[in-house]
């Protein structure tokens, strides 16, 4: 897969539990090498407009509770979930680069993002900078891609210091 980030190898539940996979993320996709129990390999294809969410979870074991030194198996789980025939099954990836791959999934998403609202002009809203408003074009159909709630509000600069009130010279 040119252009693509291969993971290292690593285990999912799909289509059975304790199957080896190897990942490789690009072009808006995931893509996995899937061995079976039988050593047969399948090919499974994830768009990213097909996923709804995913979730990143530390499955942290004591492997050694003896002694002063205590040995922690930091296992990782990253689940996402997807459209498939009119249902949401999750599939579940056991890897020690799930941080890695979650934030290749973000940035699929905010590239997609990007590109929608590029071709989308009303797709604006106003974020304050250093006193000065500048418009940042923002994504409001995300559901259609990721499932993620829509932003419609607008972000408004306060126009006084409300926190200290007004300090005078002779109050210091």
């Amino acid at each position: 897969h040119y252009g693509y980030w291969r993971l290292d190898p690593c285990t999912c539940d799909y289509p059975q539990p304790g199957c080896g996979a190897v990942l490789s993320v690009g072009k808006d996709e995931i893509s996995c090498c899937i061995t079976l129990p039988d050593n047969q390999t399948q090919e499974v294809i994830f768009q990213m407009n097909r996923v709804k969410r995913w979730q990143v979870t530390f499955l942290g074991t004591l492997l050694d509770t003896d002694g002063p030194q205590r040995t922690l198996n930091q296992n990782l789980e990253l689940r996402f979930q997807f459209s498939e025939e009119n249902h949401w099954p999750w599939f579940v990836i056991y890897t020690k680069q799930a941080f890695l791959l979650s934030s290749c999934l973000k940035k699929m998403i905010s590239e997609k993002m990007v590109k929608l609202a590029a071709k989308n002009p009303e797709m604006q809203i106003e974020v304050p900078e250093q006193g000065n408003r500048k418009k940042h074009r923002v994504q409001q159909s995300q559901k259609d891609f990721s499932r993620f709630l829509p932003r419609k509000s607008k972000i408004e600069m306060a126009n006084v210091d409300c926190v200290l009130g007004t300090i005078e010279e002779e109050d210091l």
